[in-house]
């Protein structure tokens, strides 16, 4: 009898540790039991890629050695240094440079399908300055996800000056959170099928910063052949963090505060020498002067080394990833409302929502939306944006109503055009594309804001649990706007072509750019996407365009000479 419960609990105690042999190393987990009676197996904090540390930090990151023994993957790794107060969008543990890990969540019942299961492969947010893996509950993702028969992945990348910080010349190369992403995507593709999934079916999600991430890795021919699906949500490559005009001058700042002069050899040679902490506190000197659309100072740009070319012209000769891409109602508000001064200068204090006023937007509008140094070549542009952002409706706005515009310009200028120009790029490409709009809110997530809205990030919740205040209970709306997406998301991570509870979700063609699913109480397929804006951006605006001004201070691949897209809808 002694023998018997010996080997009874042995067995249960093997069955709650799993133990994967990886052509790097063994590594241990532990099991989650579902609410669906099946097991998740847990595997928190796995090294993809060696530490940036000492001579390997502003390197591009270099594959993890093998290890030796079974190493212990209990924990979340630990968040990445980044910009701003750690509690905001990272989770537990303390910032470290020693961050490249990631997580993998999988059944614990082996796959019926001799190729495993479909993989699935998360990219968080945070505007490249925040942010960690460890924010996204394993729980949440296993319930949600790993239940339904997804392997499920999340990472760390590095971020603000420590990930996106450059000297534009190959010295510092820039866009080292994308080389790490990549870095990421070439480690799973090694050693997902221990895990049970396929690495031949690999899709990526992402959000927000995540949501670029994803666009431009799908952009990248460093990265487009690592994986085969991909959904953005609320985020583009096409953005206006494209350019360099800010990462430079804010990576030279950051230089100069901590004593780093001279030639991009010696100032590299002197950041390694720097304490993590001292860099990290450098960055708010990059910050001093934030002000207009330019939200962050260190992000990914168009380099001729990750992106050897622009972005239009990769786009063309990309390998051909079906894409699930759009966007929330009011993106904007996040930006504009949400009471984060810190780490969104933009956003409008809440003493001042109720004194909010046309004279405010219109300021906002002549002296920050368009830098002051474009001088007299601002006043035609600057005239068309007062009409539509503050005099159209009527001279009877509210507050409520100036506020929402105002957060309309980050909606548009960060979200919906960027948008639309991939969409228009990638379906002249031949690649599928479908896009969606959310519309859903639930009133209790803005109950404490005048602009009653669906939000950035609001859909991350319903997806991973995570929530960016207090958490809510779900009702019945909530579960089947929740029901919606996953079967949208799972049915494309599985087969390439979303559906929505049986129900299938349309493709957009060249000449049905408005083509899209609306999330809603009733999910369905609508036409009309953003056509409003649209029409503004592509039509109002692109009369006596300045060009090189849109591009530089708004939206780096703006043009018009295919508005004619658009007047067919």
């Amino acid at each position: 009898m002694d023998i018997f419960l010996f080997l009874l609990l042995l067995g249960r105690a093997t069955a709650l540790a799993p133990i994967v042999n990886t052509g790097f190393g063994s590594v241990e987990g532990f099991q989650y039991e579902l609410t669906n009676g099946k097991t998740a197996d847990i595997f928190l904090g796995i090294p993809f890629a060696q530490p940036p540390v000492g001579d390997l930090r502003y390197e591009k990151p270099k594959i993890i050695d093998k290890w030796s023994g079974v190493k212990q993957t209990k924990e979340f790794g630990n968040p990445c240094f980044q910009f701003g107060d750690k509690k905001i969008i990272t989770g537990e543990g303390e910032f470290s440079e020693d961050c490249l890990t990631l997580n993998i969540m999988s059944p614990h019942e082996t796959s019926s399908d001799p190729k495993r299961y479909p993989v699935m492969l998360f990219i968080h947010g945070g505007g490249f300055q925040v942010g960690s893996s460890s924010f996204y509950p394993y729980q949440n993702i296993s319930e949600n996800f790993v239940s339904q028969g997804i392997v499920f992945v999340t990472i760390n990348y590095r971020l603000s000056a420590f990930g996106f910080f450059t000297t534009d010349d190959g010295v510092i190369p820039g866009n080292l959170g994308y080389w790490d992403q990549t870095m990421a995507l070439r480690f799973i593709k090694e050693v997902i099928a221990d895990f049970g999934g396929n690495p031949g079916s690999i899709t990526l999600i992402g959000e927000s910063a995540g949501s670029s991430s994803v666009s431009a890795l799908t952009i990248s021919p460093h990265s487009n052949k690592l994986f085969h699906k991909a959904i953005c949500l609320s985020g583009s490559q096409y953005t206006i963090y494209s350019n360099i005009k800010e990462v430079l001058p804010s990576s030279l700042i950051v230089a100069r505060t901590l004593g780093c002069v001279g030639s991009s050899e010696n100032i590299k040679k002197c950041l390694k020498t720097q304490t993590p902490e001292q860099i990290r506190m450098a960055i708010y000197s990059a910050y001093a002067n934030n002000s207009g659309v330019h939200l962050t100072r260190f992000n990914p740009y168009v380099d001729g080394d990750f992106f050897p070319e622009t972005l239009e012209e990769l786009v063309k000769t990309a390998e051909k990833i079906p894409l699930i891409t759009g966007t929330i109602t009011f993106e904007g508000g996040f930006f504009s409302l949400a009471p984060l001064q810190l780490l969104v200068p933009s956003a409008i204090p809440s003493e001042r929502w109720s004194s909010y006023s046309k004279d405010d937007l219109e300021s906002f509008i002549k002296y920050q939306m368009i830098p002051e140094k474009y001088g007299h070549r601002r006043d035609g542009l600057v005239a068309k944006l007062i009409d539509y952002y503050v005099k159209r409706g009527g001279p009877n706005l509210t507050s409520s109503d100036y506020l929402e515009r105002y957060g309309d310009i980050f909606s548009d200028i960060f979200f919906n055009i960027p948008m639309y120009f991939e969409i228009q790029d990638k379906t002249a490409a031949g690649i599928p594309v479908y896009v969606y709009r959310q519309e859903y809110h639930n009133p209790i997530l803005s109950e404490n804001v005048p602009v009653k809205k669906a939000s950035h990030g609001n859909e991350i919740p319903y997806l991973f649990g995570a929530f960016f205040g207090e958490s809510v209970e779900f009702n019945k709306d909530d579960k089947r706007f929740q029901e919606d997406l996953l079967s949208a998301f799972i049915s494309f991570a599985k087969t390439g072509t979303p559906t929505i509870q049986g129900t299938l979700w349309e493709p957009v063609t060249g000449s049905r750019l408005d083509r899209h699913m609306s999330f809603e109480n009733h999910s369905q397929m609508r036409s009309g996407l953003i056509q409003e804006v649209v029409d503004f951006w592509i039509k109002e605006v692109c009369k006596d365009a300045d060009m090189e001004m849109i591009k530089e201070a708004l939206l780096p691949v703006f043009r018009c000479s295919k508005m004619h897209v658009h007047d067919s809808l």
